[in-house]
């Protein structure tokens, strides 16, 4: 498999880095190019949120897999109210189930297991203040008034900000250019370690509510696009 298959599909599982009732669930289908790669889907309940992903299509199938992940607020046995996040992935190179705990914007509980996939940041010493897990981030994508504001993301291996930069508006689309980087702990996807991307998020206006329909991550002519179906 050649280093440029390599990278696009890599991106593939930036997306990943994703239950009660879905009546809410957001479908996108992820695409590389022309090929359908598989699919994401986040639900919002009042019992929390969820994010799955299910990759089937990949070149070769060299990275099928799937991607299952909740986060829903708690009240730890100190009475201090907490975000608990729990994913499970697997793929045809490995199994990692994660648990965090993220209280008042700071990690303090991080969970990894097989234990060989802990980072430097699986540390929470060493994580830095303001971070909220991937299935948040997601639903702060989805939710956005205007382009997202700036906001760290902490997967229990790694720190990513989001950060807009800039906008176009045309009729009733809204596309914001947001800097996607990794800030703290290795790049995605041993041994690419990729550490930046290039995303974009498109707003559609024409009910009367911003809808999110598609992200696209990448740069140049490989981007991975995620096209909402429902």
């Amino acid at each position: 498999m050649t280093n440029t298959v390599r990278w696009a599909i890599g991106v593939a599982a930036v997306c990943g880095t994703l239950a009660a009732s879905l009546a809410q669930a957001q479908t996108f289908d992820v695409n590389l190019g022309n090929k359908k790669l598989g699919s994401l889907t986040y639900g919002r309940a009042a019992k929390g949120e969820t994010l799955r992903s299910n990759l089937n299509n990949t070149p070769l199938g060299v990275f099928n897999g799937t991607f299952k992940a909740s986060s829903r607020p708690i009240q730890s046995s100190s009475g201090t109210k907490a975000q608990k996040y729990q994913s499970l992935s697997k793929s045809s190179r490995k199994t990692r189930k994660i648990t965090l705990l993220i209280a008042a914007g700071r990690a303090v509980e991080t969970g990894i297991n097989p234990a060989t996939e802990r980072t430097d940041l699986s540390d929470i010493n060493r994580v830095p203040r303001d971070v909220i897990d991937p299935v948040g981030a997601i639903g702060r994508l989805i939710s956005a008034q205007g382009c997202p504001k700036e906001f760290t993301i902490y997967d229990g291996r790694r720190a990513i900000r989001l950060k807009s930069n800039g906008s176009k508006k045309e009729a009733d689309l809204l596309t914001c250019a947001i800097q996607y980087k990794v800030i703290a702990g290795p790049g995605h996807l041993s041994p690419l370690y990729i550490s930046s991307v290039k995303m974009q998020v498109q707003y559609d206006f024409s009910s009367d509510r911003q809808e999110l329909t598609q992200m696209k991550l990448g740069a140049g002519l490989f981007s991975l696009v995620l096209s909402r179906k429902d």
